[in-house]
């Protein structure tokens, strides 16, 4: 992951709005579809399929990129709580059909799950959710994710092409690392 750039402005203020779920949501909902539109207008000139579900992957890692950064950052910072957000499953791949669904893993390096952690996770779902957008995800730690594997061929197979999105990146590459 490169450094981040600033955060967009819109989305700063509009987590400081009253409703700032709604206003986080109308700012992504504004941004993630002038991306996608830019998608379909590439399809639409003849790009091939590969590519184009490359691009709509790309729109939207961005747009969860965004949303991420305004859960940990501005509305619930901690940057000594460690947690990263993971591409799995189809998604992992850099690959999307325009209206997939988006397959996420919320990783935290131990067992227990506290109300910070809880609280992005739920502002996240929440925004996707409100945006449209059908979301498989699993919150799990380290351990329970390596332990689940080790089990479960479903869980196995959608860590095969994991990618880490945002957070901390040694607990993600950490994980990627494990699995190799």
């Amino acid at each position: 992951m490169t450094p981040a750039a600033a955060l967009d402005a819109r989305l700063v203020e509009a987590a400081s709005a009253p409703d700032a779920r709604a206003a986080v949501t109308a700012v992504l909902r504004e941004s993630f579809a002038i991306d996608r539109a830019r998608v379909a207008r590439r399809l639409e000139g003849g790009v091939d399929g590969a590519e184009v579900a490359r691009l709509y992957a790309a729109a939207a890692d961005a747009m969860l990129i965004n949303l991420w950064r305004v859960a940990t950052e501005v509305l619930h910072p901690a940057p000594q709580d460690r947690l990263s957000l993971l591409a799995v499953g189809g998604y992992g791949r850099g690959v999307l059909a325009p209206f997939s669904d988006l397959d996420l893993l919320f990783l935290r390096p131990g067992q227990g799950i506290n109300a910070r952690t809880e609280a992005v996770i739920a502002f996240v779902h929440y925004v996707l959710w409100d945006l449209g957008l059908k979301v498989g995800s699993a919150s799990r730690s380290v351990g329970e994710t390596l332990d689940l594997a080790r089990s479960d061929m479903t869980v196995r197979t959608s860590l095969l092409e994991a990618r880490l999105l945002a957070g901390d990146a040694g607990l993600g590459e950490g994980l990627l690392r494990s699995e190799e």
